[in-house]
C-alpha cells in the first residue's frame, strides 16, 4: 500500500485536487493494482490522502511508479509526504469473518 498524503495550502484549495482526482486516467492493466482512493481528513479540511492498494506481490518494492508519479502531479496543490507501507499482521472482526 502506499499513502500520498496532501496538505493543501489552504481548505479554499481542496476542490482542485479533488477535481484533478476525478480527472485521473489509469490505464487498465497496471500488474495487481487494486484500488486508487482518495480520503478526506475529518478534523483537517485542507489534509487529503490519495491509498494506492496493491494485491498480492508486485514488480516493485517501495513507492512504485505509479506513486511516484501521482505524488509529483499533487505537489502543485500543496506539500506531499509519499510513504509505501507493507502489511504485517492483521485481525478480522467476526462480521469479516462471516
Amino acid at each position: 500500500m502506499e499513502i500520498i498524503h496532501l496538505r493543501g495550502h489552504s481548505h479554499r484549495e481542496k476542490k482542485d485536487p479533488i477535481a484533478a482526482f476525478r480527472q485521473l486516467s489509469v490505464p487498465r492493466r497496471i500488474n495487481n493494482l487494486k484500488e486508487i482512493s482518495l480520503f478526506q481528513d475529518h478534523a483537517l479540511e485542507n489534509d487529503l490522502k490519495i491509498i494506492i492498494r496493491w494485491q498480492g506481490c508486485t514488480e516493485h518494492t517501495g513507492k512504485s511508479p505509479l506513486g511516484l508519479q501521482l505524488a509529483a502531479a499533487f505537489s502543485e496543490f500543496g506539500q506531499i509526504r509519499h510513504t509505501a507501507w507493507e502489511p504485517v499482521m492483521s485481525y478480522l472482526t467476526q462480521e469479516a469473518k462471516s
